[in-house]
């Protein structure tokens, strides 16, 4: 047998492979609450990004000092040494106060300063970069919000790091988001969650979350889809649910509305097919075992990944 064809197609095919363009890695970003638990080995290998949940910052464009630093510290060594990124992720619901994310918007001094204090920051913790959750801009503050999202790119993306946003999954909270900060963010986590309970996220909702958004003009490549670890109307943890009896399958228990393992997985072969990855919030408020919604979510992910088959 002559080795050459053999050989000569060998070669074709390491070429091929070498030019073709590879597919983005599905992002899975989890948030992590300063106030709660720590993200255990087993999720941080479920995980691409981890999200530090929240720096609050000061109405001059200061930042107030986290309470638990050491923790940071840990999540970032562990995440880091697991291969997965961590953000800080500013602001938050803050009961509803936006009113030092208004004023910094609005100053382009105090903007500088925020800014500056944030990269002085993410140096210090050695992070990944910045999570904006700025709840929520409206018409009124959308250049405030815009200004601000364009000058933490300029310092962010020409060191590598990354800049994401945390954006509401209704069509109500558009007008305070500008189209231009999509060229700005490497990706949006979208919050398709806390509508009207006790259907607050639903499959539905999510798909004319993401037909919304896309249609603004957001890349697939950036949209992140938001899934709720936790039932509505009182926000009560997934673990919490299933323990005291809630199907782990379904996704309604009494009055409480929550997603169950099929809607979640159900959910994240939508973000494969619409988007390019899930957000979860948050981690701390998963189940163990088999009825982990991580878990879930990581076998669409091998199954989505392996060959580029579908997971259907």
């Amino acid at each position: 047998m002559n080795p050459k064809p053999t050989l000569r197609w060998a070669l074709v095919a390491v070429l091929l492979a070498l030019g073709a363009p590879a597919r983005a890695q599905f992002r899975v970003v989890g948030y992590l609450p300063a106030w709660r638990g720590e993200v255990n080995p087993a999720q941080l290998a479920q995980l691409t990004h981890v999200n530090y949940a929240f720096l609050l910052p000061t109405a001059t464009g200061g930042l107030v000092p986290l309470e638990n630093p050491d923790k940071l510290r840990r999540l970032v060594a562990a995440a880091h040494a697991a291969g997965v990124r961590v953000l800080v992720s500013v602001g938050g619901w803050h009961d509803g106060d936006h009113s030092a994310f208004d004023a910094i918007g609005a100053n382009a001094a105090y903007t500088n300063t925020f800014t500056t204090n944030l990269m002085q920051f993410t140096a210090a913790y050695q992070l990944d970069g910045i999570d904006i959750d700025w709840e929520h801009p409206d018409a009124s503050t959308a250049a405030g919000y815009g200004a601000l999202m364009a000058a933490l790119a300029a310092q962010l993306h020409p060191r590598g790091l990354l800049l994401t946003a945390a954006v509401a999954g209704g069509t109500w909270a558009g007008p305070g988001i500008p189209s231009h900060v999509f060229g700005d963010v490497d990706f949006l986590n979208i919050m398709a969650y806390d509508a009207p309970p006790p259907a607050h996220s639903t499959y539905e909702g999510a798909v004319e979350t993401l037909a919304y958004w896309k249609g603004r003009g957001l890349p697939a490549t950036k949209a992140v889809l938001g899934l709720p670890f936790y039932g509505q109307p009182n926000g009560e943890a997934f673990s919490a649910l299933v323990a005291r009896g809630a199907p782990p399958s379904a996704d309604l228990f009494g009055s409480v509305g929550y997603n169950g393992l099929p809607t979640i997985a159900r959910k994240t072969n939508l973000a494969f097919d619409q988007g390019s990855g899930v957000m979860i919030w948050e981690l701390t408020q998963d189940a163990a075992g088999a009825n982990a919604l991580l878990a879930a979510i990581a076998r669409v992910v091998a199954q989505r990944t392996r060959a580029g088959a579908p997971a259907h």
